[in-house]
């Protein structure tokens, strides 16, 4: 009896060590999809990085291979002999610009004696070619102060033009930094939300954990309490037959020793006896056939095997219903989480929509004001064009009337090379050089007007010796070469 029962203990005690490891392996199991799942973005990040440095990689090594190649080897030579004669160009044309430089510097230091020996003469002519030269000079120092300022307006019109682009485009990058300030506040506050989700995930699974440890133990310490309950069961079950054995051979020693004398109480009793024996009988013989039928069944002779397989299989439900358990409220968890995840993406969704609809607004008011501005410019443009169209027609009368007047800068111009066609540069010289025609005819006018009111009081007053009159004094108008080299 004591062989089958420690071997029953021994099979029972590598069950309850296997179901230990199973567990712990399933545990492990589970810590290992977790690594693995956590580990696995970092995994495929990496995977891409090494794919664009291999990638980059080949991208070298090819173009070392073109710049290596006969064809590349023949461009250099061929690039670094353009390069060679277009040096070779550049000190020819700097030569050229250098000896152009010199001539320009003789012809100024030339005009520049030719201007000293005018006034020169201008000094040993009258007082009136003096006054004349004089106002010539102003006019000259006043027409290249104009210039000058021309000039400062034109580079302070550029600067105030550059000036205002680059407000333009710093304006626009504040816009974009306000919009990726106000993007990446987004994006950091989703980030934050996130985490903390997976905060509660992993607290959640951490309680789970514990929890399902906690129970695991509890089923532990229930198996071993059944399992040393079965075997007080055993043990009482062995001593209760040991006892119906020896009472069963004390009552037929008994029997066979003496007859005793039966009474009524005693044939009533030993019928009742008989009877509950019968019934024993009976009964035993029922779960002698329940026994047996269960040994067909599971083809298994050996009764304490048979109890063994029910244990484990029992033990077996009862870890499926356990784990079905769990499933199901994984499958509960994962239920909330999805419907979580579909008020969020709604919600998102919303919120895009709107994003859409402020969007499509602003994109109609943009539009709307682009249109506007488009009108301006247009409209902006055609009196542009229309005042443009009126000043060359200004400056072309002005011209017109400067060739018919026959002024005093236009031989000017053409020693200085220029061109005789009237622009925006030049037309000042042309307005001043009409306006200087027009004062030297009145001041011809009044001269001829002075001459002739002194003629007709000459010929009112006349002297006493009309023969002997003199010559009238030549006019004091400059003479007309001067006036024309002036």
């Amino acid at each position: 009896m004591s062989g089958p029962n420690d071997d029953m203990e021994m099979e029972k005690i590598a069950e309850d060590e296997l179901s230990k490891l199973q567990r712990q392996f399933r545990v492990m199991e589970i810590d290992r999809a977790t690594v693995t799942s956590s580990a696995q973005p970092t995994l495929r990040m990496q995977r891409n990085i090494i794919r664009t440095l291999s990638a980059e990689l080949e991208k070298i090594m090819m173009e070392l291979k073109l710049t290596r190649s006969t064809s590349n080897i023949l461009e250099n030579a061929r690039t670094r002999e353009k390069l060679i004669a277009l040096l070779k160009e550049h000190e020819k044309c700097s030569a050229e610009v250098r000896e152009h430089r010199d001539t320009i510097n003789e012809l100024n230091f030339l005009v520049k004696q030719v201007q000293k020996e005018i006034k020169t003469l201008k000094s040993k002519g009258s007082s009136y070619d003096k006054e004349y030269a004089y106002n010539l000079t102003n006019q000259n120092m006043a027409v290249q102060l104009e210039n000058r300022l021309d000039t400062a307006m034109k580079k302070f019109n550029t600067v105030n033009c550059g000036n205002y682009k680059l407000r333009l485009e710093i304006d626009c990058l504040l816009r974009d930094r306000q919009f990726f300030n106000v993007t990446w506040r987004n994006q950091i506050k989703r980030l934050m939300e996130g985490k903390a989700q997976i905060l509660e995930l992993v607290e959640q699974t951490i309680s789970t954990y514990e929890q399902r440890e906690e129970w695991c133990a509890k089923l532990d310490a229930l198996r071993e309490k059944a399992a040393m309950d079965y075997r007080k069961h055993c043990l009482e079950v062995r001593e209760l037959q040991r006892q119906l054995d020896h009472s069963m051979k004390l009552e037929e020693f008994l029997r066979t020793k003496g007859t005793v004398r039966l009474t009524a109480a005693d044939a009533k009793a030993e019928a009742r006896r008989l009877e509950q024996q019968e019934q024993e009988i009976r009964t035993y013989n029922n779960y002698v056939n329940v026994l047996d039928a269960i040994k067909e069944y599971t083809g298994e002779k050996e009764l304490e095997r048979l109890t063994q397989e029910f244990t484990r299989r029992e033990e077996e439900n009862y870890a499926l219903f356990n784990y079905v358990n769990e499933l199901h409220a994984e499958l509960k968890s994962l239920a909330d989480s999805v419907t979580s995840l579909r008020t969020a993406i709604d919600d998102e969704r919303a919120k895009h929509q709107a994003k859409l609809y402020k969007q499509q607004d602003s994109i109609e008011s943009l539009r709307s004001a682009f249109e506007q501005r488009r009108e301006q410019s247009v409209s902006a443009a055609a009196a542009c064009t229309r005042s443009q169209d009126t000043l060359s027609t200004l400056l072309k009368r002005v011209q017109d009337l400067a060739q018919s007047s026959d002024c005093d800068s236009l031989p000017l111009l053409k020693l200085l090379g220029k061109s005789f066609d009237i622009n925006t540069t030049n037309a000042r010289l042309y307005i001043k050089s009409l306006e200087k025609k027009i004062a030297e005819m009145v001041n011809l006018i009044k001269v001829d007007e002075a001459l002739q009111r002194h003629m007709e009081g000459k010929e009112r007053t006349p002297p006493p010796a009309r023969r002997a009159r003199r010559a009238p004094p030549p006019s004091p108008r400059p003479p007309r070469a001067l006036l024309g080299h002036a």
